[in-house]
């Protein structure tokens, strides 16, 4: 069931509390000018008194289930020049945006090229499953890519190097099967990542990463962990588009990409992160990027070309 016609001013909302959406406040430290670093991209220091990023800097993060850290937290803050990233990651950095959903709430999102961004369907949509929105405009979405450093990685500022205006919620859903939404920006950064062209779901063991805005602080990585099971089975998730994972999550990660790198060595987007399994199963939740794929190309969508073509019947 879509949204109310008045979802263009309040795209994404808080979830209800009987399906568990967990909203943490979070605080940061934005400082403003204009201007670049050495040894890395042009950025753009943003902070206190700069209109432009306070709906980032007051939102709160969104899960419709909490993501859970499993065993020793190993999240690292991400430098501002992006040195403590592995070197076959780094040119990735950029891709990633934290997403500010006006007043309502922030997840993280992905570039996948030419202006598209992929990031989870419930940070758009109403917390109830058999819901989906399409060709929605979506004024109080920004984008805030690269945002990283802070003094307690040894950057005196954070930084982000491009910020986004969301145009157009191309689709998002969220059911018993899925959960994603694919957005369009302007003024994208650079860097994207691309979708990996799977013929089959991820395999268990698989080895990923994941980059993203945890409780909206500067951009954080899990490092390296492995797909749990292929298939989550049990309540509320019981799915075969479901990948159950162990890289470490906090609200905010809800829309961070899944990454494995190919025999090539480039990173590819395998997944979605959506949510964390109910205690005491000991995994997060992601949706799988081959499922999407289907689901999109029969609404007429490539992911491969990032095109619209005619819809599957």
């Amino acid at each position: 069931m879509p949204i109310s016609k008045n979802a263009e001013k309040t795209v994404a909302r808080k979830q209800p509390e009987a399906r568990a959406l967990a909203l943490f406040l979070f605080t940061g430290v934005l400082l403003s000018a204009c201007g670049g670093y050495r040894g890395g991209p042009v950025v753009e220091p943003i902070g206190p008194g700069s209109s432009d990023l306070t709906s980032a800097s007051s939102a709160s993060a969104i899960e419709y289930s909490p993501s859970k850290i499993i065993g020793i937290n190993p999240l690292i803050p991400i430098r501002a020049d992006g040195s403590n990233a592995d070197a076959g990651l780094r040119p990735t950095l950029d891709a990633f945006g934290l997403i500010a959903m006006g007043n309502s709430g922030s997840c993280s999102g992905t570039h996948i090229g030419n202006g598209y961004v992929l990031s989870a369907g419930h940070c758009f949509l109403e917390n109830s499953y058999s819901t989906t929105l399409s060709n929605q405009a979506c004024p109080t979405v920004k984008v805030y890519w690269g945002y990283r450093g802070s003094p307690s990685t040894g950057s005196p500022k954070p930084l982000v190097t491009q910020v986004s205006q969301c145009t157009q919620i191309i689709h998002a859903q969220l059911d018993a099967d899925v959960d994603f939404a694919i957005i369009k920006v302007d003024q994208p950064p650079k860097a994207s990542v691309g979708i990996a062209r799977e013929s089959s779901r991820t395999p268990a063991k698989t080895k990923i990463t994941i980059f993203g805005y945890p409780m909206g602080r500067p951009l954080e990585w899990s490092q390296y962990c492995a797909v749990t099971k292929s298939t989550v089975v049990g309540k509320p998730f019981n799915s075969e588009s479901r990948m159950a994972h162990q890289c470490d999550t906090q609200p905010g990660n809800s829309g961070s990409s899944v990454i494995a790198v190919n025999k090539e060595g480039i990173p590819e987007v395998v997944a979605v992160h959506v949510a964390a399994a109910p205690d005491p199963i000991k995994y997060n939740v992601a949706t799988y990027m081959f499922d999407v794929r289907r689901i999109m190309k029969k609404r007429g969508f490539d992911l491969d070309s990032l095109t619209f073509e005619t819809p599957e019947q």
